[in-house]
């Protein structure tokens, strides 16, 4: 299983892609707020679109709480879609989204790309 990610500015927005083996765990997390952040004032950027097909989850409620507000801290302003194929939202989805949006991120969840870019401010291109 792989925390590892791609990360790239495209003129308009911060793209990420997540291989299909990637785990969502405290330590992937950690690398991708981290190095989003990094990304983000390196390109003056606040608007992200996280792409993903099958990526397991393996974070309990505390530590969805900690990603939320790691986001909200390490990124003021972020807003984030993140796409992932076939994803169907949860509790934990929710709480986690709950979290960053009162802490000053918005950050959704959707399955259909064009709907994510929408939902950024953005047509359907890359």
């Amino acid at each position: 299983m792989s925390a590892d990610f791609s990360l790239k500015f495209n003129g308009k927005y911060i793209h990420i892609v997540h291989p299909p083996d990637y785990v969502i765990s405290p330590e992937s997390n950690e690398k991708l707020w981290t190095e989003l952040a990094l990304a983000c004032r390196k390109y003056n950027c606040l608007k992200v679109l996280a792409e993903g097909t099958k990526q397991k989850r393996r974070i309990n409620s505390m530590e969805a709480f900690q990603s939320g507000s790691q986001a909200s801290e390490s990124i003021p302003g972020l807003t984030m879609a993140i796409c992932i194929d076939k994803y169907v939202t949860d509790e934990t989805t929710k709480f986690f989204t709950n979290v960053a949006y009162n802490r000053g991120a918005r950050i959704e969840f959707f399955n259909d790309k064009k709907k994510a870019l929408k939902w950024l401010g953005f047509k359907d291109t890359d």
